[in-house]
């Protein structure tokens, strides 16, 4: 729930960048309800066989071993579970509002962190070590940097026949 809370904080609004988000926590916390046992409402019962899919017609769609009473249930939980994480995301970056400015700064400048980075900036209030920028340890040198390979696939596309760019035939 962090980037839409902090698109809410920052911006004012909100955007569909948090799509993903929302459907990876979804699905966590319906694993959360469903197969981990981890609702005291709904208790530790696995609602579900969570492996088997029924096509009807054109759509596929999850067997349900359970009633819609139980199955409205679930939603519920999934949706107490959904709105908690999201108070508490807000409740957390309202509080660090200064080390999330922090961290968008170095994100448009980085593109990525890792959990070392962000724990320097929640401890430090700034970035230390910041990527690309490591001192290689104990004096040695730095490997230098292979360049990446470049990888070109067109499956639709045919080579040309040999001799046909104006090449000796090999």
């Amino acid at each position: 729930m962090g980037g839409r809370v902090a698109e809410e904080i920052v911006f004012g609004d909100i955007t569909n960048g948090a799509r993903g988000d929302i459907k990876m926590a979804t699905a966590i916390a319906r694993r959360m309800v469903c197969e981990w046992g981890m609702s005291e409402k709904m208790g530790m019962v696995e609602y579900g066989d969570h492996e088997d899919y029924v096509f009807l017609g054109r759509d596929i769609s999850r067997a349900r071993d359970y009633s819609e009473a139980t199955a409205e249930q679930i939603d519920q939980e999934v949706k107490k579970l959904l709105d908690d994480a999201y108070q508490l995301a807000k409740k957390t970056l309202i509080a660090n509002r200064d080390k999330l400015e922090v961290i968008a700064k170095a994100l448009l400048e980085f593109e990525t962190l890792d959990g070392s980075q962000l724990k320097e900036i929640v401890e430090h209030g700034r970035l230390i070590n910041p990527p690309g920028r490591t001192a290689p340890p104990d004096g040695q040198k730095m490997p230098a940097e292979k360049p990446p390979k470049q990888v070109v696939a067109a499956p639709d596309v045919t080579p040309p026949l040999p001799g046909a760019l104006g090449g000796a035939p090999a």
